[in-house]
């Protein structure tokens, strides 16, 4: 009787854990951490885009609340379980690093377990993209406090607050993921504001604006604004809508971000020098955009997954084709 080799398995077994570790993956395994996910992302939407599908958990509850699915899977492995699992259902799955992912303009919803070591820039990304109205994800519990506010705000949440509102749900044990990390997880939802509190030619100056007071020297809100705004603007300003001379950045209302803005954008005392343009930021991670102003979508009369490296993306029962992915990044 032949005796099979058992060492290639292993091997495979253990060059697909040290991916897994690689990418952050904490697959969730709560069947009801699962449906709250997904009945906070609930609405009028109804094609939803899933972050890292992994086994396929969040993705079989989402076909029973949207008509179709869209899969981005950076992992091979769990990509084509994926494709293989859901076979001749409503979901396209994708092979590669959503932070290259173009948006279908179709996507109305975001749903995704988010891998905790990129949280960030999955969060940028995905602000800077287009048409989506809602996003349900989860992310690391302190993370999900600190983008709804909870612990003060932040530079990035201060940021898009005029044209998102940012709420924290559900905190998900660290029990409930497997391998368990070792911080809990929470449900962060995102959704665009119907009215926005300032116009979307507006969001490149307010970002910047943000980033010059929150990095702006000085040892409170009055030392930090007087470059930006004239004294006499700051005071009446403070007074009328409780600004705390003595505060930080963190402690400002978005009503009272915006009225700084208003009046930083009125006139500057002389001498003081105006918020820093993108060439003077500090980087990618600090460069602003408007809402929706990347990634835009199928090109009217192009093709609307124009590759841009060789990914493989399947749809049912059909053969392969082009997606429009390109490199991919570690993580």
């Amino acid at each position: 009787m032949a005796v099979r080799d058992s060492a290639p398995r292993r091997a495979d077994r253990a060059d697909r854990d040290v991916l897994r570790r690689e990418l952050g993956q904490n697959f969730l395994q709560d069947d009801r951490a699962v449906r709250n996910l997904v009945r906070l992302a609930e609405g009028d939407g109804r094609h939803v885009l899933e972050i890292g599908p992994g086994k396929g958990a969040i993705t079989e509850e989402l076909l029973r609340s949207f008509d179709t699915v869209t899969a981005v899977e950076m992992d091979p492995h769990w990509a084509e379980h994926v494709r293989r699992k859901f076979a001749g259902e409503r979901v396209t799955v994708f092979q590669g690093d959503f932070l290259d992912f173009r948006f279908p303009r179709e996507i109305d919803t975001v749903v995704g377990n988010v891998p905790f070591g990129i949280t960030t820039q999955i969060l940028r990304s995905l602000l800077e993209s287009t048409d989506w109205q809602s996003a349900a994800l989860i992310v690391q519990w302190e993370v999900a406090r600190k983008r709804a506010g909870r612990s003060g705000g932040s530079l990035l949440t201060t940021s898009w607050a005029p044209w998102y509102e940012f709420e924290v749900h559900d905190r998900v044990r660290a029990a409930s993921f497997r391998p368990m990390p070792r911080v809990d997880g929470g449900i962060l939802t995102i959704r665009r504001r119907p009215q926005p509190l300032l116009p979307e030619s507006a969001c490149r100056a307010f970002q910047n604006f943000a980033e010059a007071v929150f990095t702006g020297p000085g040892r409170g809100l009055a030392e930090i604004l007087r470059r930006h705004i004239p004294r006499q603007t700051y005071r009446s300003l403070a007074d009328r809508h409780g600004i705390p001379d003595g505060g930080l950045p963190k402690d400002l209302t978005l009503t009272q971000w915006v009225a700084l803005f208003e009046a930083s954008r009125s006139g500057y005392a002389p001498g003081a020098t105006s918020p820093r343009t993108p060439a003077q930021g500090s980087g990618r991670d600090h460069e602003p955009a408007t809402p929706g102003g990347r990634r835009l979508g199928p090109q009217r009369g192009g093709d609307p997954y124009a590759p841009r490296g060789q990914v493989r993306q399947t749809k049912g029962r059909q053969g392969a084709r082009g997606s429009s992915y390109g490199r991919r990044t570690g993580r």
